[in-house]
């Protein structure tokens, strides 16, 4: 998946997690929200180290 993809799905992730909140699942929005953020700094460490190496 390419950092561009990674990122649109952290920020998914992160966007979607209020909603677990709202159906009273705290803990399925605590994951969610911890993997959007896990998800997005991946993405950007990774786009990082393409635009360093070209």
């Amino acid at each position: 998946m390419s950092s561009k993809g990674m990122i649109l799905l952290g920020i998914m992730w992160i966007l979607a997690s209020p909603l677990w909140f709202w159906a009273e699942n705290a803990a399925l929005g605590i994951i969610w929200l911890c993997a959007g953020i896990i998800e997005l700094i991946i993405a950007l460490i990774r786009r990082n180290n393409n635009k360093k190496s070209r």
